[in-house]
């Protein structure tokens, strides 16, 4: 019988020869298992953030929307260095015929943009087409330049993107724009929904309520709004280098939250892009802590900052009341991936903004005698995010693989989760661009997928279908359910509207919303993959 070769470890203890090689199997296995858990998560995170289908879906969309419409937003887009991805995007708004104007505001004085050779117009077809200025900067003007733009609209309402991006959620966010025509609209991939709610401020005291968000993928604003931004300008002493990157104070000094769509979007050429070109989020906190603090100073009426008065009634320039539906009271969440509807729900995966108080004390000025201010800076927002997201709060890891637009991405594989189970009166539910009729759909069935067993059983023991044409008067819905592999269906569906028996496909007027809605609650979250309405998957 032969001996086993022994070896000592660094503790002493005396391990065999098979028993350290198992440990450093063991130790291999557990590498290759962490290595591919971050090769799977960057892979959901890359997912769940962008598309990658613009090739395919970008050329073929086309607006849901009849040519005749009541508004008319305009488009200014943002040029800077990338020529082509301009044209691109130009060509794109051009399918949507509530865009009834584009200006283009060049920023690179190294190349210029010509409407004739550029941007020629369809002779065929040029009833349809939006009329097209181009302004070709002598400096890079950043970010202010789009307000500047803006106030030269024809119209009272203006669309803001960069020229780095496709909106395949045009009219989505238009359907919604329609709803809330003074609210700012915007859009935006997941990861940075998430960071934006860790950005939301208020302080009742002060009348604060105000959240950041991102406008270069997206964004529907009134002008007046825009003049408002301006007028607050006028009023403080910002230099120029704060000036260039106005984003950063917009939807901040709007006083009011922010309407986001979290879903993921389709990226032209980001090369030159801001981000990469500077240290963005050393910038990004220096200037948000700046306009928080300029705006709390300016609510509490002491009018000096930085040692400077604003100007004689600044006070007045910003908005001292919510803007209505409150931040509680929007429920819509992202759009469908094909365009035609939004998911909408009630059970928010975030901290409402109220959670957490942004103390006047938090956002004291930054010392002059300090030697690092911009660490100041980053300090100050940090304790505020760290303190929303000690609350119970998705990580980034969940948000990645079961965030909202997975519930309407028209793809079985990934699934919406709730992150919380549902009370009772929790619903998810849609809302179409346009009524089911006009998008011809036939909607007397819906199906609901899930790989989760208690999700299958709790939609058909306590969920309540209703249907609305307005989203404020709501018929319930009967009909045949039965559990299929993996999913649920309801067939025969009849709404009861003032007494009458009607189904969805014979409302003359147009089914607009439907819900699904939770009579008792649940003892799980939730999850949806997926969601049929007639023929049509989202």
């Amino acid at each position: 019988m032969t001996k086993e070769r022994v070896m000592t470890t660094k503790n002493g203890a005396f391990k065999s020869k098979a028993a350290v090689a198992g440990m450093v199997m063991s130790a291999n296995t557990m590498k290759a298992a962490r290595e591919e858990r971050v090769r799977m998560m960057a892979e959901w995170d890359q997912r769940s953030n962008y598309r990658t289908d613009l090739a395919d879906v970008g050329p073929g969309r086309v607006s849901s929307f009849p040519a005749s419409l009541f508004v008319a937003p305009k488009s200014i887009i943002l040029s800077w260095k990338r020529k082509e991805g301009v044209k691109s995007v130009v060509a794109h708004l051009r399918k949507y015929p509530f865009i009834q104007e584009i200006l283009i505001w060049n920023n690179n004085p190294d190349i210029v943009l010509s409407t004739t050779h550029d941007f020629p117009t369809n002779s065929s077809n040029s009833q349809t087409w939006p009329s097209i200025t181009v302004f070709n900067s002598v400096a890079n003007l950043h970010d202010f330049s789009k307000y500047t733009t803006c106030t030269l609209a024809k119209y009272d309402h203006c669309y803001i993107q960069d020229d780095d991006w496709i909106n395949l959620s045009l009219d989505s966010m238009y359907s919604l724009f329609i709803d809330q025509p003074s609210s700012l609209i915007t859009s935006t991939i997941p990861a940075m929904a998430a960071q934006q709610r860790s950005w939301t401020f208020q302080n009742p005291q002060l009348g604060l309520h105000t959240g950041f968000s991102w406008l270069g993928a997206g964004a529907f604003m009134p002008k007046k709004a825009v003049f408002k931004f301006m007028m607050q300008l006028g009023g403080s002493n910002l230099w120029k280098e704060r000036l260039q990157l106005a984003d950063l104070f917009f939807a901040l000094w709007r006083n009011q939250y922010p309407v986001v769509l979290s879903h993921a979007l389709a990226p032209l050429d980001q090369s030159s892009s801001w981000s990469g070109r500077i240290d963005q989020w050393s910038v990004v906190y220096e200037h948000m802590t700046d306009a928080m603090f300029r705006l709390t100073v300016v609510l509490s009426g002491t009018g000096i900052v930085h040692g400077s008065p604003h100007r004689v009634g600044a006070k007045s320039d910003f908005v001292a009341d919510e803007e209505l539906p409150s931040f509680k009271d929007r429920h819509t969440r992202s759009s469908c991936s094909n365009d035609k509807c939004l998911f909408q729900t009630n059970v928010d995966m975030f901290p409402f903004p109220e959670s957490i108080k942004w103390h006047p004390d938090s956002s004291t000025s930054p010392s002059s005698t300090t030697t690092n201010p911009t660490q100041q800076h980053r300090d100050i927002l940090q304790a505020h995010e760290a303190r929303f997201k000690s609350l119970n709060y998705p990580k980034p890891d969940f948000i990645a693989m079961h965030t909202y637009h997975y519930a309407v991405d028209q793809d079985l594989s990934t699934c919406w989760q709730s992150f919380l189970p549902l009370e009772k009166g929790s619903y998810f539910g849609l809302r179409f661009v346009l009524p089911l009729l006009e998008l011809g759909e036939r909607a007397n069935s819906i199906e609901l997928w899930s790989t989760f067993e208690s999700t299958l059983n709790s939609l058909g023991k306590y969920m309540v279908v209703k249907a609305s044409v307005d989203g404020t008067n709501w018929m319930t819905c009967t009909g045949e359910t039965e559990r299929a592999t993996g999913s649920i269906r309801m067939k025969d569906l009849r709404c009861t509207d003032v007494g009458r028996k009607i189904g969805i496909q014979l409302d003359t007027r147009g089914i607009q919303f439907l819900r699904f809605e939770m009579k008792e609650p649940t003892a799980a979250p939730i999850e949806i993959c997926g969601i049929r309405v007639g023929d049509m998957l989202l």
